[in-house]
């Protein structure tokens, strides 16, 4: 506990800033650009880093930084990566180049569907167990216990419409992967 309250505090008191002074200073822009690069991060990182950096008097090397970024970004822009990150939840920012920016972005939105599918679906089956913990109090009184069993009634027929969701998402996406196979 104790860890973590210390390392809110750093959050805290270093706000939104992308590195630290330290990092700043010591900062290798390549390897940096490399990351953000292979990280799909936006452009508009290295503006982040550079008012970061600008607060200590420091500037960033933006060729150093826009070569590591290209290159990291030739790792990212891989069409299985569009599979492994819409799975993951994180965002496309839409930073590969336009002969796969197309494929790229209708495969991480299939398989970022299937992620929100399962994430509510989760959602749901926790609000169906507290629901259901809710009906085994003794003392509860029957006109609430009725509103608790329509709120169940209620949640089983929207999880079975989830679950359609994700079964339709899930399979199109497995036909997306299909076709992903083809190019290869």
């Amino acid at each position: 506990m104790l860890r973590l309250t210390g390392f809110l505090s750093i959050i805290f008191l270093t706000g939104c800033a992308t590195l630290s002074q330290e990092e700043c200073v010591r900062a290798d822009w390549f390897a940096l650009g490399a990351n953000d690069g292979h990280a799909g991060q936006p452009i508009s990182r290295l503006s982040e880093h550079a008012t970061a950096c600008s607060d200590y008097g420091i500037t960033v090397n933006d060729p150093a930084y826009l070569a590591g970024r290209e290159q990291g970004l030739q790792a990212y822009c891989q069409l299985n990566n569009a599979f492994e990150t819409g799975l993951n939840g994180q965002t496309y920012y839409h930073v590969c180049p336009p002969p796969i920016d197309v494929l790229f972005r209708r495969y991480h939105a299939a398989a970022f569907a299937v992620h929100e599918d399962r994430y509510n679906l989760e959602r749901l089956d926790d609000e169906l167990s507290s629901k259901e913990s809710q009906l085994r109090d003794k003392k509860l009184a029957d006109d609430k216990r009725a509103k608790i069993r329509d709120d169940i009634r209620d949640l089983d027929r929207k999880r079975d419409r989830l679950r359609d969701d994700f079964y339709y998402h899930q399979r199109q996406l497995d036909d997306l992967r299909q076709e992903a196979r083809s190019y290869r």
